[in-house]
Order: C-alpha cells, then structure tokens, then sequence
C-alpha cells in the first residue's frame, strides 16, 4: 500500500490544536493519546490534574516514544482555567447529549472549524475528559462548541486514546485536503481577533462577582446553572480583545454609579 504524499500549494503556517486531558485516570490512556497525536503531527499535551502521578512510566512505555523522544510537548495544570488561558478557539468532547446552548460539531466539522481559526492565526485546543465520566458541564461550557463522535447507541462508551485518535486523524486528514484543493467551505462565525480564554474568564469571573454582590443569584440553588447560562453567552459570542475592554467599561461604570 502507497503512502499518501501531497506538496503543499501555498505558504501557510497552520499549528496543530493543542489536546487537553481533564483528570485522565490511566498512565496507559495518557501514552497511547501521545502516540496518536504524534502520527498526525500533534505535539502539544497538556494534563489537567491526572490520578497517577508525573513522570509516569506506563505512559512512557505506551507512548512508543512519543513521550521520551522529546518530540511531544506534555504539561501539568492545576484546572481547566489555567490549561487553557492562550487558546482563543476551544473545543469539547462528549458522548452524552447535554443540555448546553453550545454548536454541536461531528469530528470533520470539528476539524473545518478548527482549521478556519488556525488559518486565522488563532490558537486552538480540545477538550477531553475522564475515561470514567468524561467532562463536567462547568469544563464544556468554556469551550465554543462541542465535539460529538457519533457511534452506535447501545455502545457509545470510546476509549480516550481512540477519541484523541479520531479527532487527530480528522483534523490533520482535513489539512491535507485543504492544502492540496486551497478551499475550506465557508465560516462566518470565527473573528480574526478573538479574546483568549484567559481574557474572556477574567470578564466573566469580575461579571460574576458583581452580580453576585447584587443578589442577582435567587434562589441560591438555580446559582450553578445561572452561572453556566451567562458564561454561555459571552463563550458562544466569540468576543475581541476590543469588545471585551468595553465590556469592562460598562462594568466599572455600573460599579461607579
């Protein structure tokens, strides 16, 4: 069987999307996601409070090299928030059906998308969870849309090296396309300039804080799902550095007043 070979038509630097793991529970999983990015020419691993403990020699020895080769970039954060602070376009992974107003992408959408942002020079990420529970719903309402692998409906559960595997095979797939044919379909969502999550998180954190100084909050039990509706808002808005300063404006002037 021939390998694929394709010369690029054109210049265009195009960085592959950096994966996030949220609380991975398995040393082997970690390893084999490595692998898998690495076919597809995606380096960057960011590890969001894994159970088993950094340097981790089942993930090593699973990565097939991945790992200790130097060729894969693997960090440790604390939460979401902090893994995710420089990405500007985020995507979340999920199985189940959730009751989120957020874009619902198949893999290849997934992939379009993500690659009308990098070609806007934006920095991009997806989201995937435990193997055991996947994502809360506080951790996809951060991202701007959410990624559904279709599979068979009586036996949804994908293991999460394989889902990293698909979305990183759809993703570089789709980059060959569009490199060879120089055509994406068209994506009028996505701002050249979109805010970063660390800038969109410290709005919404000083937006919460003010409401919450107010009583906006009632009754105290509705308070999670409040919060995950208003961070909705502004995540699907695809706000600018700009928009956000104004953003900020208003708030100060309301505090003022």
């Amino acid at each position: 069987m021939s390998k694929l070979k394709y010369k690029p038509k054109q210049r265009l630097k195009l960085n592959p999307p950096i994966i996030i793991l949220v609380e991975p529970q398995l040393g082997e999983n970690i390893g084999f996601a490595a692998r898998a990015m690495l076919n597809f020419n995606i380096t960057s691993l960011r590890l969001v409070n894994p159970r088993e403990s950094w340097p981790n020699k089942q993930a090593i020895s699973t990565s097939a090299g991945a790992i200790d080769s130097g060729k894969s970039n693997v960090s440790l954060h604390n939460n979401i928030e902090e893994a995710t602070e420089d990405i500007s376009y985020l995507l979340a992974t999920t199985a189940r059906n959730r009751d989120l107003n957020k874009p619902v992408l198949s893999p290849i959408e997934a992939a379009e998308s993500l690659l009308h942002a990098q070609i806007k020079g934006m920095s991009t990420g997806i989201v995937f969870g435990a193997e055991k529970s996947g994502l809360k719903n506080s951790d996809i309402i951060k991202a701007d849309a959410i990624v559904n692998i279709y599979s068979n409906s009586k036996f949804s559960s994908i293991n999460l090296a394989m889902s990293v595997l698909i979305i990183s095979y759809q993703w570089y797939s789709r980059k060959i396309e569009f490199i060879e044919s120089g055509k994406l379909p068209k994506q009028k969502n996505l701002k050249k300039n979109s805010a970063n999550k660390k800038e969109l998180n410290f709005f919404i954190s000083r937006l919460l804080t003010l409401l919450s100084d107010n009583d906006f909050f009632s009754p105290s039990e509705k308070k999670q799902s409040m919060v995950n509706n208003i961070e909705a808002i502004f995540t699907r808005s695809n706000l600018t550095p700009q928009e956000l300063r104004t953003l900020h404006g208003i708030l100060s002037n309301l505090i003022k007043s």
